[in-house]
């Protein structure tokens, strides 16, 4: 049975993950390694190696490439088939903060060049991500999962800007109509967090998280339930997606927020 509980030969399950060189996207390739999957690994960083590809005893495969570029979705696809034999399960990670801007606070030059920025990372990729790995999946009778965010609800209080809020909105979209068009052979699911401190930057490259204490008493007062989560407890919650105990599941987002809906 594949991971997501259709036919296949006998094999370790194998899946793709965008922006798994940090944060959460590491966390889930860390955990779907631990749980028998072969991982291809789609990042423009590759741990250890720059702009190079890299291969982890057999078990990860790093491919440099950029979530924008169509050509890069096919060609990590292409080695998830060709070097572990099928494919399973993707997982859209890859994501670019606009830093908190507002719709007044830039140049209007300046804001459609953020805006199209994050939207071409965080909604694009997703679509190009999609793409790449459907017939794959269809075959396998596998699955997809996006990363999401609390801004994929809410507006305001959590950090976003108006771009970021935007794309995550979309991608909200994005995950619903792809679960209806690509069901009954794959199913699409989604994971919000809200308030997990990791590496995510802006388009201009700074850290969305500095300031580590500061950040982590902010969103221990913002959610209901007071919790700060780390990336590894996180990261399990795809691979339950994925796995026979959520074959009825599809177009869901799990949010371990701490509770933000009932804010």
């Amino acid at each position: 049975m594949t991971a997501g509980g259709g036919q296949r030969a006998e094999r370790e399950p194998v899946a793709v993950v965008t922006g798994g060189a940090s944060g959460i996207g590491r966390a889930v390739v860390a955990d779907l390694a631990a749980h028998g999957y072969r991982v291809a690994v789609l990042d423009r960083d590759v741990p250890g190696h720059g702009d190079g590809d890299r291969e982890d005893a057999g078990r990860v495969r790093w491919v440099a490439g950029d979530v924008r570029d169509p050509d890069a979705h096919d060609r990590v696809v292409d080695i998830a088939l060709s070097l572990f034999g099928g494919l399973d399960l993707f997982v859209g990670n890859a994501g670019v903060h606009d830093g908190g801007i507002g719709v007044r606070d830039l140049a209007g030059a300046e804001l459609a060049e953020v805006a199209r920025h994050v939207l071409d990372v965080d909604v694009v990729g997703y679509l190009l991500g999609a793409r790449a790995a459907a017939g794959a999946l269809a075959d396998s009778r596998g699955s997809m999962v996006f990363t999401l965010s609390d801004a994929s609800y809410l507006v305001r209080g959590n950090g976003a800007g108006i771009a970021y809020a935007a794309a995550k909105h979309a991608a909200l979209g994005v995950v619903r109509h792809l679960a209806a068009d690509l069901a009954p052979s794959v199913r699409v699911n989604a994971v919000a967090p809200g308030g997990v401190v990791t590496g995510l930057r802006t388009v201009d490259g700074h850290r969305v998280f500095a300031g580590a204490e500061e950040v982590t008493a902010t969103v221990r007062g913002f959610n209901p339930l007071g919790v700060v989560l780390q990336a590894e407890q996180v990261a399990p919650l795809y691979r339950f997606l994925a796995s026979s105990l959520a074959e009825g599941m599809t177009g869901e987002v799990l949010r371990p927020d701490g509770g933000l809906a009932v804010r």
